[in-house]
């Protein structure tokens, strides 16, 4: 088929600096170090887009998975944005940590490790918990971050390759001063697709109504339900294991906002067991809470802290405390300090 013009894309060598977007997820079927395989189409933002708007909070860039270990996880970078473009995958918008971005730079860091789950019904990646920079990725052919594809998003760009105009009139068989609408027919009729332009995909009405698709879908879409239809076989992540995960997370914010409150003086040792419930099934709401709630314990003059000018025992704020906590004064005055 005779091209006029069509994009290239390529690996831009002189890229000196982390890149604002990048490709988290490839288009199509991926596979894991493990033998694993997941797919990524439109859909799967979607339902990772639903997951990240339920939690509320933006996803994070760590570093070799430490956000996931009892310890600390400082970020290398957010992600602003996810968006999806035909034909390559799922791009993420990423603000980067000025640390990150130079270990990047002077690629340090290459690749990076997405933490997902997939569905089990149709293997579709449906959730996403964080991604780490790493040199050791779990996922096969990897593309690594500073690699940009120039078909797309930001500031990239299309290269264009054409043909003389004269020698595109001969080869259609016009005159020499043949008009541009007399060359775009006569390239019609060739069957030439030109830029911007779709080509138009026939399927069998049959096969879109076995397959459980919209009329309106076409071969990408076919294509992709009929190797989810080949993958009942393969292991996937099920619902359980992710709800699982999930409740996992949940349970662990809880227990960090709740010792973030009660080290502020603002939840009592009694109040734990509420405020843990409180926060696992509404953190937003336990956070509004403690911001508007006032200080009940005075953990700046508790035993052990520096004493100020008051009498520790006679002052109204450690009495109050010690009837809260059933403390003795006697004991306060005996143990003070």
């Amino acid at each position: 088929m005779l091209r006029i013009l069509h994009m290239i894309a390529k690996i831009d060598k002189n890229e000196s600096k982390a890149p604002e977007w990048m490709l988290l997820f490839k288009a199509g079927w991926g596979e894991l170090a493990t033998g694993e395989t997941f797919l990524v189409d439109e859909q799967c933002l979607a339902l990772i887009k639903k997951y990240i708007t339920t939690r509320g909070n933006e996803v994070v860039f760590d570093y070799e998975h430490a956000s996931l270990e009892k310890e600390a996880a400082p970020a290398s970078g957010w992600i602003k944005e996810l968006v999806w473009e035909d034909g390559v995958g799922i791009k993420a918008r990423v603000e980067w940590t000025e640390k990150a971005a130079k270990f990047i730079a002077k690629k340090e860091y290459r690749y990076f490790s997405p933490v997902f789950a997939v569905r089990k019904s149709d293997s579709r990646v449906c959730y996403l918990d964080s991604v780490a920079l790493t040199n050791r990725p779990k996922t096969n052919n990897l593309t690594p971050i500073l690699a940009k594809l120039e078909a797309g998003l930001g500031k990239e760009t299309k290269k264009e390759k054409t043909m003389d105009r004269k020698k595109l009139i001969a080869a259609l068989g016009l005159k020499d001063d043949a008009t541009d609408e007399e060359i775009l027919t006569a390239v019609a009729k060739l069957d030439v697709k030109l830029p911007g332009e779709k080509t138009k995909e026939v399927i069998s009405k049959e096969i879109i109504a076995a397959l459980g698709l919209k009329d309106t879908d076409g071969e990408t879409q076919v294509v992709a339900s009929i190797h989810a239809l080949k993958q009942t076989d393969k292991t996937s992540v099920s619902v359980e294991d992710f709800n699982a995960l999930q409740k996992k997370i949940t349970d662990r914010d809880a227990t960090d906002a709740v010792a973030a409150a009660m080290a502020k003086g603002k939840v009592t040792p009694d109040q734990k067991d509420w405020a843990t419930e409180y926060a696992t099934s509404n953190l937003e709401g336990f956070n509004l809470y403690v911001s508007k709630a006032p200080v009940v314990v005075p953990v700046d003059q508790l035993p052990g802290k520096k004493k100020t000018a008051t009498d520790p025992v006679t002052d109204e704020a450690t009495i109050n405390v010690a009837k809260m906590m059933d403390v003795d004064l006697e004991d306060i005055k005996k143990y003070n300090g």
